[in-house]
């Protein structure tokens, strides 16, 4: 009987070790070389920048190569004009929910997914309200608004291309407030959830304005004013509205062009001195008489001031009107007696 040498055994148990571990070592090699494989064929990979349209993300919008999954719709979109987070974890299951392989990440935890949207400006919403009092309610054409409270701006789908459509308004004629309900047509969002908006009809005044820069001392004349319409909410108590008492006054100081002129700006020249003689005219609806009169006190053009009748020697209150010159009204006027044609003067 022959005996195994033990040395020789243990020599051969190496032999089989080593040739067996370098198998394995071979498979795994070629395991990862076949996985490798895969997932350069399958090309699955998350999105770093995501952007949508629509009210639903899809798996397109989030993984190259979603080939036929693509248009599945997985997550609700944000609000148009918003961002929202989706974090990986949830876009690889429901991924494979519906599929799909191996999705390389790129290192990314979560994405950012960006809703389009189209921006509804204030003067959009200003113009179809105000079209809206103009015909509903048959404002001025020139009418403006003044926004309170409400939703000043809006945000819809970028498809949503049609004008801003108001669906409901109230009007006071007496506090001029108004409230307004307006939509996007085609909106789903503004359908939902519909602008709503409150404010009043602006109060416009026609005030003179400077159309030149006035030295100090200077007379304001007709040329030097425009008329522009303003706010009256703008304006102060002591702005000049009627362009006739602002003429024939001097600058107080240098006034800038484009000014709306105060009282304090301007001192009043008088047009009429005390004593001096004027002509006085008597005005009445298709008569108008001229005499002499003298002023008993100095005024300004626009004051009403004490004049004596020269021939009458009574006295009346007229407004002057220019330099040496005022209007007498509301007095009875020289008239001839039908029996003696004598003259009757006041």
């Amino acid at each position: 009987m022959a005996f195994l040498n033990p040395r020789n055994n243990a020599h051969r148990f190496m032999i089989f070790a080593a040739v067996t571990c370098a198998g394995t070592i071979a498979l795994a090699a070629v395991s990862a070389r076949a996985q490798s494989s895969v997932d350069a064929v399958s090309g699955l990979r998350l999105k770093a920048i995501v952007t949508v349209e629509t009210d639903v993300v899809r798996l397109g919008d989030l993984i190259e190569g979603a080939g036929s999954q693509s248009a599945v719709a997985v997550f609700s979109a944000p609000q148009p004009g918003t961002s929202g987070m989706i974090s990986a974890a949830r876009i690889i299951g429901a991924a494979k929910e519906n599929g799909m392989g191996m999705i390389e990440t790129n290192g990314l935890s979560s994405i950012a997914v960006r809703r389009l949207g189209r921006r509804i400006t204030t003067e959009e919403i200003s113009r179809a309200i105000t079209t809206a009092l103009i015909n509903e309610h048959q404002l001025p054409r020139d009418t403006e608004l003044e926004f309170n409270s409400g939703q000043m701006e809006a945000t819809v789908e970028s498809a949503a291309t049609d004008p801003v459509l108001v669906r409901h308004l109230s009007y006071n004629g007496g506090s001029g407030r108004f409230e307004a309900t307006f939509v996007v047509p085609g909106s789903r969002a503004m359908e939902l959830n519909p602008g709503k908006i409150v404010g009043n009809v602006a109060d416009i005044v026609r005030v003179p304005v400077l159309t030149k820069a006035v030295l100090k001392g200077d007379v304001i004349t007709a040329s030097d004013i425009s008329i522009e319409r303003r706010r009256r909410s703008d304006m102060g108590s002591d702005v000049f509205i009627d362009m006739s008492k602002l003429l024939g006054n001097a600058a107080r100081r240098p006034l800038p062009r484009g000014l709306v002129v105060r009282e304090a700006d301007i001192q009043r020249l008088d047009a009429v001195e005390r004593n001096a003689n004027v002509t006085m005219v008597f005005e009445q609806p298709g008569l108008q008489l001229s005499m002499r009169g003298k002023a008993t006190q100095s005024g300004a053009i626009g004051d009403v001031i004490q004049v004596q009748n020269i021939n009458s020697k009574k006295m009346v209150e007229a407004t002057v009107t220019g330099p040496g010159r005022v209007v007498v009204t509301g007095v009875v006027l020289p008239q001839k007696t039908a029996r003696n044609g004598t003259t009757n003067n006041n």
